[in-house]
């Protein structure tokens, strides 16, 4: 079964960044600049206003000792309003009265751009004329032009920057995980290998298994014991060794980056331990060599209600002990029928009972579940625990338990 192709994620960065990276460029490009442009005009024609109004002062002190004439004394205007169209300001001063616009102008000729600033001139009290005063923008504008076209092309970069920069790291992201996943590609491609190679050989000891029979069971469950063994010695020191050293990398890193990736490697290795360790017991049980079939039925049949969440009623009755391959046959056999159970049947409650009967070993393993498939062997996928009886000199059956489920019956001889 090949693993799935991996998704690349540029195309959904691309269009999650885009208008991320777009938003960032307007505001530097085009908001910024717009909010500068306003400030500085405005804080221009705040000064118009200001210099139009000390405009305004001088020539009302002039009005009050001319009341009648100030507006002719073009000289004394002149004078007057010389600060304002003179260097540093370079305005446009304009007096408007009551019967004349424009009766005084001073300063160079107006333009579009100019930014206006008006004061009132007062007499005792009564507004008798007012003083508009340009000043020139050239300048501002050009400044204000030069900042935006800055802010554009650093909008720009903005933009590119925001979007290409991210888009490329995912790139490379993504061209690592199509190289990991042509990897993945050929190992599995050398484990269907390998996998029907096993195959092959599984037949091939199939076909030896039929001709030596019992004998060859005593074997498997020497074999059994053996791996057994070299799972938890040998792969469960290894899994020791490397928890102990990502212990020590992950108290050397602290509170880095790496901190919960070396977390999760810990898990991965903790559950890995755990793994090595029920292999080995389903493998071969040390009960079963130690205490005998019974006791390790016991064990095993405990466990195994505990996980399922199963009622479990044993009924193994005192006696001499089955001989080693006879128990051996009987302990698989229980072992492939608790297994069936919790796959298929649907129950709530399972009764397992061994004893002696017609000089020989009878094991019963009834649930209250769902019953028998149409196709029985197949279905409890008991094919394996049926040839071992059969090697072994027995036969198996199955049928209807009396709580309405599913029964698995198994007899065997007192010598294998």
């Amino acid at each position: 079964m090949s693993a799935r192709t991996p998704t690349p994620l540029a195309p959904a960065l691309a269009r999650r960044v885009a208008p991320l990276a777009l938003l960032a460029g307007l505001v530097v490009g085009v908001v910024l600049p717009m909010l500068y442009r306003a400030q500085v005009l405005g804080e221009r024609t705040r000064e118009a206003a200001v210099q139009a109004g000390l405009v305004a002062d001088r020539v009302a002190r002039l009005a009050q000792r001319r009341p009648l004439l100030w507006a002719y004394d073009h000289p004394e205007l002149r004078s007057l309003t010389e600060s304002a169209v003179a260097p540093p300001l370079l305005g446009r001063v304009r007096i408007d009265t009551a019967e004349t616009t424009a009766a005084f102008t001073a300063g160079r000729a107006a333009r579009p751009d100019d930014l206006v600033g008006w004061a009132p001139i007062q007499v005792g009290g009564r507004a008798v004329a007012r003083v508009e005063l340009r000043l020139p923008a050239e300048r501002t504008y050009e400044g204000i032009a030069t900042l935006w076209a800055a802010a554009a092309a650093l909008g720009l970069l903005l933009s590119a920057g925001l979007f290409f920069a991210p888009l490329a790291v995912i790139r490379r992201g993504d061209r690592t995980n199509a190289g990991l996943y042509a990897e993945l590609q050929g190992a599995n491609a050398h484990l269907e290998d390998r996998v029907a190679a096993r195959t092959a050989e599984l037949k091939a000891g199939q076909q030896r298994l039929q001709e030596l029979g019992a004998r060859l069971v005593q074997v498997q469950e020497e074999e059994r014991a053996r791996i057994s063994r070299d799972l938890h010695d040998d792969l469960g020191q290894v899994l020791t060794g490397l928890r102990l050293q990502l212990t020590a990398a992950r108290g050397a890193v602290g509170t880095g980056p790496a901190g919960p990736l070396l977390d999760a490697a810990i898990a991965a290795v903790d559950d890995g331990v755990e793994q090595v360790r029920t292999l080995a017991h389903n493998l071969r049980p040390a009960a079963l060599d130690g205490l005998g079939v019974r006791a390790a039925i016991h064990g095993h049949a405990t466990q195994w209600a505990a996980q399922a969440g199963l009622t479990l009623s044993l009924a193994l009755d005192p006696g001499p002990e089955p001989p080693g391959p006879v128990g051996a046959v009987l302990f698989r056999v229980a072992q492939e029928a608790l297994t069936n159970v919790a796959r298929h049947a649907r129950a709530s409650a399972v009764t397992l009972c061994l004893r002696e009967a017609d000089d020989g070993w009878l094991l019963t393993v009834d649930d209250d579940g769902v019953g028998l498939p149409t196709d029985r062997a197949g279905g409890l996928g008991l094919v394996g625990a049926e040839e071992r009886v059969t090697q072994a000199g027995g036969y198996l059956d199955l049928g209807t338990s009396p709580a309405g489920g599913a029964r698995l019956l198994a007899w065997l001889p007192p010598e294998a």
